[in-house]
């Protein structure tokens, strides 16, 4: 494909973003783009930021991502069949609607586990990064092999900022399900159609206790100091070594909940308490319950800031959709969310 050419598909990618904002789209509030697989390109372009206004600012700190995955006769199908030894590639667009640079950082989930693969050619890392400058934009060619035989669940996370350190608290309560963007596809290899069954944990037994139905419910795990507090924690001054407790308050409303949750210390999954070696707990709350799970981590011995979130990801192992290219719809909300971002200072 000519330089000209790819240069003109992408600035009509950059443009469909002014127009499609997906409230529903597995992003809470950032921006998507959607694009054919005759799309599929690879490099990246700076756009015009007239075009979309002064979006950064007046929507606050957004991005773009999107998901292509090679093979796909329709890419708005959210299913995947691979043979056998087939791996598993596309491309993952990243846009930086800001008028600063910004980093990305991007990994992957394979059954709610970060597993390595190789992005923008570079093999063998869990975590990449994706430097952009203002309102640019960047398409990455990806690849996971090993897939064994089976459903899975497949998801990329981008974490918006992952490396500013600061423990200003209005940029730490900014990071409250806003820093995070991903995108789930179901993966079939072999003669399967099936997703694996879950054995969901009863909340309650692990809690230390009910929060009671007035509780506000975030939407996300919100972290706190105390049980069913209503203040958020964003900073804590903590000692290398030592044993560092939380509490992770979370439920439902309405309708019931399945989640599968996890903890990330910068940004690798620690088991969500010390006592514990699992590092997911796939979980369900019925209408109206709402708890406060007990957590623990051993701080990091390394001096400076480290970055605390736990991840929620709802409806795990469910089928996403009826038939290629029409949605399931959930009647929990549907799209993955962090807490805010714990900035543990080190001295």
């Amino acid at each position: 494909m000519g330089q000209e050419k790819k240069i003109v598909i992408l600035g009509l990618l950059a443009l469909m973003i002014v127009v499609i904002l997906l409230i529903n789209s597995g992003m809470g509030s950032t921006w998507i783009f959607r694009f054919n697989e005759s799309n599929l390109s690879e490099g990246k372009v700076t756009y015009n930021p007239e075009r979309v206004g002064e979006g950064g600012i007046e929507l606050g700190e957004s991005f773009g991502i999107a998901l292509s995955l090679i093979g796909m006769e329709n890419n708005k199908s959210l299913s995947k069949f691979l043979n056998p030894g087939e791996n598993l590639s596309g491309y993952f667009y990243v846009n930086n609607q800001m008028h600063d640079a910004y980093d990305y950082l991007v990994f992957c989930l394979l059954d709610y586990r970060q597993v390595p693969f190789t992005f923008d050619n570079e093999s063998g890392q869990i975590l990449h990064m994706v430097p952009l400058e203002p309102y640019e934009e960047g398409s990455y060619p990806f690849e996971l092999a090993g897939i064994e035989e089976g459903g899975h669940d497949f998801e990329i996370v981008v974490i918006f900022r992952p490396y500013e350190h600061s423990l200003n608290k209005s940029f730490r309560s900014c990071t409250l399900g806003t820093h995070l963007g991903s995108q789930r596809r179901n993966i079939f290899v072999g003669n399967y159609s099936d997703l694996p069954a879950v054995n969901y944990t009863n909340m309650s037994a692990i809690a230390c206790c009910s929060c009671g139905p007035e509780y506000p419910s975030y939407g996300q795990p919100f972290l706190t100091k105390e049980p069913c507090s209503a203040k958020s924690w964003l900073t804590e001054d903590v000692k290398p070594g030592e044993l560092l407790n939380y509490t992770i308050n979370a439920g439902a409303d309405e309708v019931p909940v399945t989640f599968a949750m996890m903890a990330l210390l910068d940004y690798e999954p620690i088991p969500i308490n010390v006592n514990d070696s699992e590092l997911v707990i796939f979980g369900e709350f019925e209408p109206g319950e709402k708890v406060a799970i007990p957590a623990s981590l051993i701080v990091p011995e390394e001096k400076g800031v480290h970055e605390l979130l736990v991840l929620w990801f709802p409806v795990p192992y469910k089928r996403l959709e009826t038939s290629p290219g029409v949605r399931v719809r959930f009647e929990q909300w549907s799209w993955s969310v962090s807490s805010v971002r714990v900035g543990l200072n080190v001295s």
